[in-house]
């Protein structure tokens, strides 16, 4: 597949950076920092065409703060000129050269892709599998740190023989280069690069394994087969390829039989996202997070909403 040229030129054309511009001031939450990126929008946007023509983009600071629902991650944040570039750079360079090598299966951080499209392969493919085979048998898989973990020189080799273009090159370079290891969860950038990063792993999962019926969303995959015996070589096989690629696979990774409940995509076999007793666990959780200075009172509250309304009863911890 041939690489991709001129592709920089595209982040400097007014209407890119409008439409970035925009969908950048649509889905920050911030409405205090958005009047003030409006009330100046055509300074800002002259500097954004400045900046990117002139090639003098330099990543500014990251915010950076630490979640811990579902788990504890490290999450960064940029300010609305960042953001913007990184949209730009995310729509005029990265999709247009990474998108044409992506399997259907990698169900992540794309149009018309998603959780609800996973979950729609995953009963699609139980429903195959029954028919064709009677008895089968499931890996699911999961990267440990997944994000924290990938090696940016290796995805820099990887982005090279997908983009021909040596200043988008140098301009994604920058943006890998301003994390001190790995990719930081919140940028555009960050999601689209990670689907990428595992691409060759679901071509060899797909090809050299030949695994027909088989879903990816982000780190956490998922694989069909009449055989239990092959299905463990796979999961073998896949963690030496994983460790080619500096990640390895964590301790939740294991076979099921088709019979056997499991969750995917935070839904279990029969598309329902949460147990009783898995709510009241997480809430525990929190209400220990809160005691220990960690989570605020809004955050608290937010999270006893969110469950009360998913689950449709009052719950007490």
């Amino acid at each position: 597949m041939k690489r991709k040229n001129n592709l920089y030129e595209n982040t400097y054309k007014m209407e890119n950076i409008l439409e970035a511009y925009n969908e950048v001031c649509r889905n920050t939450k911030n409405e205090r920092k958005v009047r003030n990126y409006r009330e100046y929008k055509c300074i800002y946007i002259s500097r954004i065409y400045e900046t990117l023509k002139n090639r003098t983009y330099e990543v500014g600071p990251y915010n950076v703060f630490t979640i811990y629902e579902p788990k504890e991650r490290r999450i960064v944040s940029q300010g609305l000129h960042d953001k913007v570039i990184n949209h730009l750079v995310s729509r005029e360079i990265l999709l247009p050269s990474i998108i044409p090598c992506l399997i259907d299966e990698n169900i992540a951080s794309r149009k018309g892709m998603g959780t609800k499209k996973g979950y729609e392969l995953l009963q699609e493919y139980h429903r195959k599998c029954k028919l064709k085979y009677g008895e089968y048998y499931i890996l699911k898989c999961d990267i440990s740190k997944f994000f924290a973990s990938i090696d940016q020189e290796r995805l820099k080799e990887k982005l090279k023989r997908r983009i021909k273009d040596k200043d988008a090159l140098d301009i994604v370079f920058k943006i890998i280069d301003s994390e001190e290891q790995g990719l930081g969860i919140g940028n555009m950038t960050s999601q689209i690069l990670a689907i990428f990063y595992l691409n060759d792993m679901d071509h060899f999962i797909k090809e050299d394994l030949n695994i027909k019926y088989y879903v990816r969303y982000q780190d956490d995959f998922i694989l069909f087969h009449p055989s239990k015996e092959y299905l463990k070589y796979c999961f073998e096989e896949i963690k030496k390829f994983v460790k080619k690629e500096k990640l390895k696979l964590n301790k939740k990774s294991r076979l099921y039989k088709a019979t056997n409940n499991f969750i995917f995509l935070g839904r279990n076999k029969e598309g329902k996202y949460a147990k009783y007793r898995n709510v009241k666990r997480r809430l525990r959780k929190r209400k220990f997070l809160y005691e220990q200075g960690k989570i605020d009172l809004a955050s608290l509250t937010s999270s006893l909403i969110s469950y009360k309304y998913l689950c449709n009863r009052e719950i007490k911890i």
